[in-house]
């Protein structure tokens, strides 16, 4: 179940993401843009020429699908919470790329076990600046919640969280930093952020 649920998380979590405000004519609302941005990197993975693994092509096409739209920083400060305001300007924009480079790393590779699901859309909640969206993953006979919770910015719509099953990707990232911190304070917890990712990238490319 674990296992599958990371499945199922890899694929939101890296797929769906910020976009435009709702409101004004023509503007993308939250439901629309997480349907175009999922269907995108479906795309992309239903045209990998090895269906079973991920080329570095393939991988460059999923970044270029959710880059302008992903709010690396804002789900990088929600997870860190409290911490977040001890960091300088230097290590604040340090642990934003660490934790980008995390989440491709932790989820990226779990893409490639996509094979055909679909993606069902319920109901879109907004109350003021927070939106919700909620839909279900469907593989075969099972069907898997997936909300995605955004927050409104000058920019648009950038999504916060996304929750599987009723799992936070964000507290659980939280409950895994938040440990960490107070054994090793913000300079160690960077230090061996920093060690982390530097690992799982060795251990990708061998």
């Amino acid at each position: 179940m674990f296992k599958k649920m990371l499945v199922v998380m890899s694929l939101l979590a890296v797929m769906i993401l910020p976009f435009p405000v709702q409101g004004a004519a023509g503007e993308t609302g939250p439901k629309q843009a997480v349907e175009i941005t999922v269907n995108g990197v479906i795309d992309v993975l239903k045209a990998r020429a090895d269906q079973k693994s991920l080329s570095e092509q393939d991988r460059e096409g999923i970044r270029k699908a959710v880059s302008q739209y992903f709010d690396f920083e804002e789900m990088a400060k929600r997870s860190l919470a409290a911490p977040w305001k001890d960091l300088s300007e230097n290590q604040k924009a340090e642990f934003v790329g660490l934790f980008q480079q995390l989440l491709e790393l932790t989820y990226g590779n779990r893409l490639a076990d996509f094979h055909n699901q679909t993606v069902e859309y319920g109901e879109e909640f907004i109350k003021g600046r927070i939106a919700i969206v909620d839909s279900d993953v469907v593989d075969a006979d099972k069907r898997t919640p997936v909300r995605y919770k955004l927050v409104s910015k000058e920019v648009g719509w950038r999504v916060y969280d996304i929750q599987v099953e009723g799992i936070s990707m964000i507290s659980t990232f939280r409950t895994d930093f938040t440990a960490a911190v107070n054994k090793d304070g913000v300079e160690g917890f960077l230090t061996d952020l920093k060690a982390r990712v530097a690992g799982m990238q060795t251990e990708e490319k061998g």
